[in-house]
C-alpha cells in the first residue's frame, strides 16, 4: 500500500536503464521520480550526466499523451547541479545551478546538453486539463512498482 507521504534523496531513487529499448536509448543516468513515488498527475524525472558534453535531455517536442487531447505537455526543467546549455528551437542559453526553464508551448523543440560530469536536471511535465497517461516508453522500461 502506498504511504501518505515519503521522503527520499536523489541517490535513493534507483537508476533506470534504456539499454535494451529498441527505439530510444537515453545517455547518462535516469531516475524516474514519478515512478518512485507513484505520482499520478504529472511526469517527474532526474537526468544526470556521466560525461562532459552529454545530451541528458534528448532533443524532442511534446506530443499529445492520448486521444483525448490535441496538445502535448508543458514542461519545467530545474538545473539542480552543474551547468548546461538549453536549446529551445534555434536559441541556446547557458544555465547553471538553481535555474528554472519553463516550456509552455509543446511545439518548442528542446534539448539539454550538460557541460560537466554530474550535471543534474530535474524535469516535470503535464498536459493541462487532460488526465495524466504514462507513456508507452515509460511502461516498457519501468521496474515493477514498489507497492500495489
Amino acid at each position: 500500500m502506498r504511504t501518505p507521504y515519503e521522503i527520499a534523496r536523489l541517490e535513493d531513487i534507483p537508476l533506470t536503464t534504456t539499454d535494451n529499448h529498441p527505439l530510444l536509448r537515453l545517455v547518462g543516468e535516469w531516475r524516474q521520480v514519478r515512478h518512485h513515488f507513484m505520482i499520478q498527475e504529472f511526469a517527474a524525472n532526474a537526468f544526470t550526466s556521466t560525461a562532459p558534453d552529454q545530451e541528458i535531455v534528448h532533443e524532442h517536442f511534446e506530443q499529445p499523451n492520448d486521444e483525448t487531447s490535441d496538445v502535448g505537455d508543458e514542461e519545467l526543467y530545474f538545473v539542480f547541479g552543474g551547468s548546461a546549455t538549453v536549446k529551445l528551437n534555434d536559441e541556446t542559453v547557458r544555465v547553471g545551478p538553481g535555474t528554472f526553464v519553463f516550456v509552455g508551448d509543446p511545439s518548442v523543440v528542446r534539448s539539454i546538453i550538460a557541460h560537466e560530469l554530474g550535471t543534474t536536471v530535474l524535469t516535470f511535465g503535464t498536459n493541462p486539463g487532460v488526465r495524466f497517461v504514462v507513456s508507452e516508453f515509460e511502461r516498457d522500461v519501468s521496474p515493477p512498482a514498489r507497492w500495489s
